[in-house]
């Protein structure tokens, strides 16, 4: 379409450009032929080159129209002056035709910015909906959580006995959270040590999950406190497609523990990407700061909305 409208363009300008130089053309003409005849008249030969082109001149205004000019009792022959203005008036109305093909080009050049705004808008709204489905084929949300006890009374207090409730408690703490996190609808759950990876297949129930471990998390350190113990926990979520290999959302998802960001849900600027796109949030990502997990990346925690 711009192609055919540049065209157009090009077309008027060649024509503007032909008036142009016709125009400068028929100016040097008429000065030349003009001073050839009143030298002529004053029997002055100075400009005998242009002899030739006057006497065509005359010769072809004399096919059409032939009068003598009487002035002073002199007659003079006037088809050169008859030239004079016919030229005149062909050199102002190629300045008017000028002025046509100016506004014709200006139209052209509405046209043209009308149509190039409505194709970037076009290629816009298609790097948009391309951008939606590459972050949409993120479909799966991956949530590793890692915990460990301690005794409120510090290590300087503990004893063989007190080793031996720590680990009975741990073993507590993964069975009811691994009871717990099992019955979440749709999701798949896997336990290594004190790490949980739990795997969902949509994305859509991030809030929900977040909120029932959070809850869940919550109601766990409650329930250690009571045996004078604290409970410390390390969140990370990636979403991933369904091409990606779980190792390797694995692998990340380690990575990002290692940060020891206690208390908190982070993630990766992928899951802050995917998260736009989820309606009615309940949790607003806020930039920690730029950490090396595979180069360097910018690491996010996710706040609960108020």
């Amino acid at each position: 379409m711009l192609k055919f409208y540049y065209a157009q363009k090009k077309m008027w300008q060649i024509l503007i450009n032909t008036v142009f130089i016709i125009q400068i053309v028929l100016f040097a003409i008429i000065f030349l032929v003009t001073l050839h005849w009143f030298l002529d008249l004053v029997d002055k030969q100075f400009l005998t080159f242009v002899n030739p082109i006057s006497d065509y001149i005359a010769g072809l205004v004399k096919i059409f129209y032939r009068r003598m000019i009487e002035i002073g009792g002199v007659k003079i022959d006037g088809s050169i002056l008859l030239f004079d203005i016919v030229a005149l008036l062909v050199i102002w109305g190629g300045t008017q035709l000028k002025d046509f093909f100016d506004k014709q080009i200006t139209k052209i050049d509405i046209i043209i910015d009308k149509v190039a705004r409505d194709q970037e808008e076009l290629f816009n709204k298609q790097l948009q909906e391309d951008y939606e489905k590459e972050q949409l084929k993120n479909s799966n949300i991956a949530i590793l959580v890692s915990y460990s006890l301690s005794n409120v009374l510090g290590n300087a207090f503990w004893s063989e006995q007190s080793n031996d409730s720590m680990e009975a408690k741990e073993k507590e703490v993964d069975k009811q959270m691994y009871y717990a996190l099992s019955k979440i609808p749709g999701c798949k759950v896997a336990k290594s040590g004190t790490q949980f990876l739990i795997l969902n297949n949509n994305f859509e129930k991030i809030d929900y999950l977040l909120d029932y471990l959070k809850k869940l998390l919550a109601q766990m350190d409650e329930y250690v406190l009571k045996s004078q113990m604290t409970l410390t926990t390390y969140v990370a979520v990636e979403p991933y497609d369904n091409k990606a290999d779980i190792k390797k959302v694995f692998t990340t998802l380690n990575k990002l523990l290692a940060l020891k960001m206690p208390g908190e849900i982070v993630c990766l600027g992928s899951f802050q990407l995917r998260y736009e796109f989820i309606k009615d949030k309940k949790y607003t990502p806020v930039l920690k700061g730029t950490y090396s997990i595979d180069e360097s990346d910018k690491v996010w925690t996710l706040v609960k909305k108020n």
